[in-house]
This record gives structure tokens, C-alpha cells and sequence, in this order.
């Protein structure tokens, strides 16, 4: 699970990363011929290197967002009911919104400093309680990671009784 988090990897490259590293240290700590705990603790380190070396490597903590993101709706300082629904684009160069996930980009939804499941959906439902928040959306890539320089929309926003919810827009 490490190794998926901090590493963009192929699944039977986690599980290998994994199996060297705790494997290894497990056959440190219980096997007792020296020649035996020797080849553990090498493999333990493989494992580790190669989980650092994927984290380092990895070109999505070294690419920039392919687009800037626009918080659509509802509009910043709105006054909206709960639930409503947080619509997010991505801002291209070319000016032209487009949905702000799709394979290769989620979005990690962040309300009032806490940071929720990251999503694969640009339409996110949300069921604040009455007052003031604000919502923080960011683009990651599919293991989690942040893009350099990052993309993040911010904006600050009222949840009142009886007031009109906000409903699922196009970009």
C-alpha cells in the first residue's frame, strides 16, 4: 500500500516491493543462521531502495497539471441549501472548460481543512452542515500524488436552511 501511494506503479511491482521489504525484515527479526538473516536484511533493503527510488522517480511529482481548475458551482460567497453539488473544471490553455477528472486525473475534495476520499468524478455531491465553508479541490494524479506546480481551486462558501440547492453543472 506504500509502495501505491508514494510510487506510480504497476500492481505486481507494489506487491514485490512489499513482499522484499517486510519479508526481509521479517526473516531478520525470526530466522537465527547468520547467513540466512544476512539475505533477509539485503532483500529488506532492495525493498526499501526500490520503493524510494519509485517515489523519486516518479514524473507525476514532476509534471505540471495539464490544466488549471475552476470551482463552477455553486459561486464562490454563494448562499446555497444542503445537499448541493460541487461542480469542478479543468481550464486548459485553450480556454475551453473540459470535466476535470478522467483516467489519469482525480481530485482530492478538501472542506474546511479536512480532506476527504479523493474522487474520479467532477460532479461531487456534498452535504455540508448549516454556516460557513470552505472547499479546497485539488488534482492528483491516480496514486494520490500532486502535480508541481500544483492545480487547486479554492472558495468560500454559506450553507443556509431553506435556501435553494445547487444542482450538477456542464462544463
Amino acid at each position: 500500500m506504500i509502495a501505491h501511494i508514494l510510487g506510480n506503479l504497476p500492481l505486481p511491482l507494489q506487491w514485490a516491493l512489499a513482499l522484499l521489504t517486510f519479508g526481509g525484515a521479517l526473516v531478520v527479526f525470526v530466522i537465527r543462521r547468520s547467513w540466512i538473516r544476512i539475505a533477509g536484511a539485503a532483500a529488506a533493503l532492495c525493498g526499501i531502495g526500490g520503493l524510494v527510488a519509485a517515489w523519486l522517480l516518479s514524473p507525476a511529482l514532476l509534471i505540471p497539471a495539464p490544466y488549471a481548475l475552476r470551482i463552477v458551482s455553486p459561486v464562490p460567497g454563494a448562499e446555497v441549501g444542503a445537499p448541493f453539488t460541487l461542480t469542478v473544471c479543468g481550464m486548459p490553455a485553450s480556454g475551453r472548460m473540459v470535466a476535470a477528472t478522467d483516467s489519469q486525473h482525480q481530485l482530492a475534495i478538501i472542506v474546511d481543512g479536512v480532506q476527504g476520499p479523493t474522487v474520479d468524478v467532477w460532479q461531487i455531491p456534498e452535504d455540508l452542515t448549516v454556516g460557513r465553508h470552505t472547499i479546497e479541490v485539488e488534482l492528483v494524479s491516480p496514486a494520490h500524488q500532486a502535480f508541481d506546480p500544483p492545480a487547486i481551486a479554492r472558495e468560500t462558501l454559506n450553507v443556509v436552511p431553506g435556501a435553494a440547492t445547487s444542482g450538477p453543472v456542464a462544463c
